[in-house]
């Protein structure tokens, strides 16, 4: 008598995951696109399927709604510039006036200093709407950064002046100072290059830490 056992079910994949995963990236590419060239009034759920060759059904599938994708496309924006400077808060082998230098410097990360991602950040800054949406997504991030900032700014006070020294005055300027560079980035860039701005935060920070920070030697003519 023979006997006829039942097929093992086959272990079950994470091959529904993945292409969730890539086609909402795929919709957050394609919308930072599209508010960077239209702005984010203009940034429709049509525009962005369509750029990003995709149907209406899956936009609507993945964010129902384009407050959603709004929503989503800021957080991931957020996470990404968190990502360019969190490590270095971490980084024990750095001291922390090599700290500070980079995660000021992060600002200017090619990840996120670009003409596009700039675009986007300064479409959610500019639009009274979508302000909310930057407070109640980035306001956490930006709490975070400012810290970490106020922590290793009051670290490098200078010792003959500490009692007069304001790590919260000299945080908030360099956070200013790079938001500036940024504006200035998207007015004027073929001034405001890259490297023009990593130059213009390289002197701010010299100039405010002369004990930490060393202006480069420049070479003499003739």
């Amino acid at each position: 008598m023979s006997i006829i056992t039942k097929p093992k079910a086959k272990a079950k994949t994470k091959r529904r995951t993945a292409p969730k995963e890539v086609r909402r990236r795929q919709l957050i590419e394609a919308t930072i696109d599209c508010i960077a060239e239209r702005g984010i009034s203009g940034t429709t759920m049509a525009a962005v399927t369509g750029r990003a060759g995709l149907s209406m059904g899956i936009v609507s599938l993945h964010f129902e709604s384009k407050d959603n994708l709004l929503n989503a496309t800021l957080t991931h924006l957020s996470q990404e510039v968190r990502s360019s400077w969190a490590g270095v808060i971490k980084d024990d082998t750095l001291r922390p006036a090599q700290k500070l230098w980079a995660v000021a410097m992060s600002s200017f990360d090619p990840n996120i200093f670009n003409p596009t991602k700039v675009a986007v950040w300064f479409a959610y800054f500019g639009e009274a709407r979508y302000r909310v949406f930057y407070r109640q997504i980035v306001e956490a991030f930006d709490d975070e950064r400012e810290d970490a900032l106020e922590a290793l700014c009051e670290s490098l006070a200078p010792e003959d002046d500490a009692d007069n020294f304001d790590a919260m005055a000299t945080t908030d300027a360099i956070e200013a100072f790079g938001d500036g560079l940024w504006l200035n980035a998207i007015l004027y860039p073929e001034i405001y290059t890259r490297e023009h701005c990593i130059a213009q935060m390289a002197s701010f920070l010299c100039a405010t830490f002369p004990h930490h920070f060393k202006r480069p030697k420049t070479k003499s003519k003739g």
